[in-house]
Parts: C-alpha cells; sequence; structure tokens
C-alpha cells in the first residue's frame, strides 16, 4: 500500500494536474525520518547539557540553602545575558553553513568556514572582557541585601569563567548538528552533564564550598567539553578546513545577520528574566526567587526539547531553504509543530498534574504559599513558545530575520507591563497569566509572516517557473519515467528538456536503490523547467554512491556517467547520511 501522499504541486496549473502528478506528489517520508532519528540524540544531549547549569540549583538548594539556591537562580538572566554572544554567533555560523550546503556550492562553503572560525575566536575573546562590567551591573540593579549580593557573586564568578569557553563549544554543538554527527553530541553532552555534576557535589557536598563550588563545578565541566569538540571537530571533520580563500566582510555580515534573530529572542528573554525576578520578588519577596527558580527549571526542560526539534530540523531547513524547495520547507515546519504539540504537550500535561514534585527536586521541604498555582499557570505558555520557535527557525532560513527580531523585542517588552498591570490589578500568581499572553502575541505575529512569505515564494515561483515535486520509489521509476516525459510535453515544456529530466529521474533513482541493496530508499524530487533549461534536484537516503570512487560501482554508473555527460552541470555532496545531487540541463 503507497504511502498518503500530500497534495503539492504544478504551481501554475494545478487545474491541469492528472494522473502522474496525484501519483507521485511530494511525501514528507524523508524528512519525517531524518527528523525521528535525529531527535533522540538531540535530546539526550539536551538532557545532559541542562545538568551544566540546572543541576547547580539542585545540588546547592539540597546541600546548602534556600538562599543559595535563590542566588543561583538571581544570576540566571545575567548568564542568558551574557549567553547571546553565544546564541547569535552560533545560530548565524549554523543557518550560514547549512544554506550554503543547500545550494550545493563547494566555493561558498569554504568561505563560509573561513569566516565562521574567525567569528568564532573573536566572540569568545570579546565575552571574556565585557562579561564583567554587564554582570556588575545587572547584580547591582536587583538592590540585594548584602549577604545576597555575596552568594550571587560567588556563584557568577565560576560560571563567567566557563561562558568565553562555552561560546565555542556552543559553535561546536551547532555545528555537529548540521553534520549530522548526533551520536558524537550525545557522548560530550554525557560526559560534560555528569562531569558537572561530580564536580558540584565534590566542591559543594565534600569540600564545602557552598555556592562557589558549583559555579566552579560548572567551569570544569565546560574545560573539559570546549576541549573535546574543538579536537574532535578539527580532527574527525573538515568544519575547519578551508583551504587558502581570504575572509570576506560580506560573509562575516551575513553569519551575524543569520543569527540576529535567534540572538533577539535570548537577549529579550534574558531582559524580561531580569525584570520579572524584580516584579516576583516584590509581589512574593525572597520566596519569589525560589517560585521562579522551580518555574525556570521546568522551561529548562521544555526548551530542551525546543531545541532538539531546531536542532533536528536546522540542517534540513537550511539545505531545502538554499534549493528553494518551498514544498519541501512547508512540510518540514508542518511536522516539527506537530512534534511540539506531542512532546511539549506531553511534558506540560505532566507538570500541571504533578508541580509539588518538582519543588521537592530543589530540596524545598515546604511550599511558598501559591507556589503549586503559580507554576500551573506558568507552564500553561509552553506549547504556544514551542510553535514560535520553529517559525523563527523558519524566518531565520529565509533572510527575514528583522520580522522576527522586532516582534520578539516587542512581545517580551509587554511581558513585565503586563505582569505588573495583572499583579496590581488581581492577585500576585496571576502575574504569571502575562506568559501566556505575551507569547500568544508573539505566535499570531510568526504565523501571519509564515502564511504571507509561503504564499509569495509559491506565486513567484510560478511566474517564471513550472516546478514539480514528486517522491518516487526504485520500483516506480521506469513507469514515472515515461510519465514525467509526457507529462512535460503536455505541459509545453521543450522535449528535449522533458526527455532528459525524465531519463534524469528514472536513473538517479535506480542508481540510489542499486547502491542501497536491499534497504528501502527515499526521495525528495524537485524539477524546475524554465524557458530554456531545467534544474534537477534529488535527495535520498541510499548509501553513498560517491559518484565512481570505488571499484564495486563501475557497472552501476555507466548511466550515471551519461548522466553527467548530458548534464551541462552537475553538483553533488553525501551530507547528513544522504546523496544531494543537482543537476542543470539546458
Amino acid at each position: 500500500m503507497k504511502i498518503s501522499r500530500l497534495k503539492e504541486i504544478s504551481i501554475t496549473d494545478q487545474d491541469k494536474t492528472d494522473g502522474f502528478i496525484n501519483e507521485y506528489q511530494r511525501n514528507d517520508s524523508l524528512l519525517r525520518r531524518k527528523l525521528l532519528s535525529y531527535l533522540p540524540y538531540l535530546i539526550l544531549t539536551n538532557v545532559f547539557s541542562l545538568l551544566l547549569f540546572a543541576v547547580d540549583g539542585v545540588v546547592v538548594g539540597n546541600l546548602v540553602s534556600s538562599d543559595a539556591l535563590a542566588s543561583v537562580n538571581m544570576f540566571g538572566p545575567i548568564t542568558t545575558a551574557i549567553g547571546v554572544f553565544s546564541v547569535l554567533i552560533s545560530s548565524g555560523i549554523a543557518t550560514s553553513i547549512s544554506t550554503a550546503m543547500g545550494v550545493n556550492d563547494i566555493t561558498e562553503l569554504a568561505y563560509l568556514k573561513k569566516a565562521a572560525k574567525v567569528v568564532m575566536i573573536i566572540a569568545a575573546l570579546l565575552v571574556a572582557v565585557i562579561q564583567i562590567p554587564i554582570a556588575a551591573v545587572l547584580i547591582n540593579g536587583l538592590h540585594l541585601s548584602t549577604e545576597m549580593n555575596r552568594l550571587v557573586w560567588q556563584y557568577g564568578i565560576g560560571v563567567m569563567i566557563s561562558l568565553p569557553m562555552g561560546l565555542i563549544s556552543t559553535v561546536g554543538v551547532l555545528e555537529m548538528q548540521i553534520l549530522g554527527k548526533t551520536k558524537v553530541l550525545v557522548g560530550l553532552a554525557a560526559l560534560e552533564g555528569i562531569t558537572n555534576l561530580a564536580l558540584d557535589l565534590l566542591f559543594v557536598g565534600v569540600f564545602h564550598m557552598g555556592v562557589a563550588g558549583a559555579g566552579f563545578g560548572t567551569a570544569g565541566a565546560n574545560v573539559v567539553r570546549c576541549s573535546l569538540t574543538v579536537i574532535y571537530l578539527a580532527k574527525k571533520t573538515d568544519i575547519f578546513k578551508h583551504g587558502n580563500v581570504k575572509l570576506r566582510i560580506e560573509d562575516l555580515k551575513r553569519i551575524v545577520t543569520n543569527g540576529i534573530s535567534e540572538a533577539t529572542y535570548s537577549l529579550m528573554y534574558a531582559v524580561q528574566s531580569y525584570f520579572m525576578v524584580m516584579i516576583v520578588i516584590s509581589a512574593f519577596g525572597k520566596e519569589g526567587a525560589v517560585i521562579n527558580g522551580v518555574c525556570l527549571f521546568c522551561f529548562s526542560m521544555i526548551n530542551l526539547i525546543i531545541m532538539s526539534i531546531q536542532g533536528a530540523a536546522r540542517s534540513l531547513a537550511g539545505i531545502l531553504s538554499g534549493g528553494k524547495d518551498v514544498v519541501g520547507m512547508r512540510m518540514l515546519v508542518r511536522f516539527c509543530i506537530l512534534l511540539v504539540f506531542v512532546l511539549i504537550g506531553a511534558s506540560t500535561l505532566v507538570m500541571l498534574l504533578f508541580p509539588n514534585l518538582f519543588y521537592i527536586l530543589h530540596g524545598v521541604q515546604v511550599i511558598p504559599e501559591y507556589g503549586i498555582l503559580c507554576l500551573r499557570i506558568y507552564v500553561c505558555y509552553f506549547i504556544f513558545n514551542g510553535v514560535t520557535a520553529v517559525f523563527r527557525l523558519y524566518l531565520s532560513n529565509h533572510d527575514d530575520n528583522k520580522y522576527s527580531a522586532v516582534t520578539t523585542i516587542i512581545g517580551y517588552i509587554l511581558l513585565p507591563l503586563l505582569a505588573y498591570l495583572i499583579m496590581k490589578l488581581f492577585s500576585a500568581p496571576y502575574l504569571w497569566l502575562a506568559y501566556l499572553f505575551t507569547e500568544t502575541i508573539i505566535l499570531i505575529a510568526g504565523l501571519v509572516r509564515y502564511v504571507y512569505l509561503m504564499k509569495k515564494d509559491l506565486k513567484e515561483e510560478g511566474q517564471d517557473v513550472k516546478t514539480i515535486y514528486l517522491s518516487v520509489q526504485p520500483e516506480e521509476a521506469l513507469t514515472a519515467s515515461h510519465e514525467l516525459k509526457d507529462y512535460a510535453e503536455k505541459e509545453g515544456i521543450a522535449k528535449k528538456l522533458a526527455f532528459r529530466s525524465a531519463l534524469c529521474m528514472e536513473e538517479m533513482v535506480h542508481f540510489a536503490s542499486a547502491c542501497a541493496g536491499q534497504k528501502r530508499i527515499n526521495t525528495q524530487i524537485t524539477i524546475k523547467y524554465y524557458s530554456d533549461h531545467c534544474i534537477f534536484t534529488m535527495l535520498d537516503d541510499g548509501e553513498n554512491i560517491m559518484l565512481d570512487e570505488y571499484e564495486y560501482t563501475i557497472q552501476l554508473i555507466t548511466n550515471y556517467g551519461l548522466i553527467k555527460k548530458i548534464a551541462r552541470d552537475v553538483k553533488y555532496q553525501y551530507i547528513l547520511n544522504m546523496n544531494y545531487t543537482v543537476m542543470t540541463f539546458a
């Protein structure tokens, strides 16, 4: 029985669709398979990464005091604020390189690798210099007691030692994601998280260093992770290999521009978290920091799911965006949103049903008044936040960072204002509704922009090109080839282009299947017919064809060699354990 196929295609002549179009319409089987294969490893990676900071609060809350727990939570927004540089550079590098991979231009990729390495080093040095004055200003702004101020600084020193190295590690994480090295990420994250937990227990529990021990534990774990990440990328990948290309200013600008959307979100999250800490403390007193800390811990757990979905989709989004695969991008966005509803919905339900467990986890013996209600209200916005993150990823790959940045700024400026207003008009616990209201505004803005851009892309594509999106199985290749040729000629495509594109599809699908052996393959084919040429793009999860480099494929590549001769241009990569081929016929 055939996989159900979504009805997507023939942009300009939808009223002329026939049996061929209905039979071989593009489906999302390849994208689903890839996303679901990456997701478990990325979730494990982020679970272990959560140990790097979230475990600090758990350890000091249980082994030191509630004041120590509060001090860790107070420094959280400061860590996020300084971490904006990491988000800016890492997301900019990942988006730029993955999009270049989608264009399939090796030279352009080399230039971006060069720029990425330079930007990473400069940003790490910059963070090392500016983080101390930033922390000083923000800590003073909280107007803490002398004792609490001392505790916050004790914890913050160790964390700040780790932040420049954390930037390099974060860049490395996203680079491994776009290279498909998910299993390696799990190992590195596990090592870092376990190291941090062990050092926290050693420094805090054995050496009795108090909250400072948790900060130094974080620093030690980051040294280990950063060192191993750089060594692996240098020895096992080509991400640092760029030949003798020169550094171009436009590549530096491209990286920074592509990181603006995520960096703006991170910055505004830090700003609103900072002001929310002030509002919560004014409403609940010192216990407000404990409530806020438990709420942020729950968000950290949800955020690891969001980051995992983004990480799994990031490289695929870059390839689809670079290849101008409009329908493929739409399918990717839809499936990511489905994952958000399933995974975050289930997690939110657990938090709603068992909120007291999260206080107990932090060593809170007596839950503050309204603590349960506050947490239940807070978690209601989590699904909205996840969907918004999917739209941000789309906008970033669409080079539409300004819109995303502006809506994020407006939304997060509203958050503390709404929280303060709700607190004055109603009882204090309901100030947490501000998160839900704010995220709703941002979500609507992202949805409107996504729908607008998607319709615009489909309309523009139909103006000068006839595009066909297909998914063809090996056993269908011969029949589909004949039907494609007949369909193209019927739609007014030049016979030469119709014949060559049909021949290319048949041979490429057969070849991928032959190399894969008994493995069932998934294909994602896009054919764009222009007036004087045709661009054929195929992504498949068959075994690495490696052109003609292996003896055992010599007989198999005969027809592939013929296609290379009749094509005006052939570009090929083996990325994310998939064959990615772009051929141009004239």
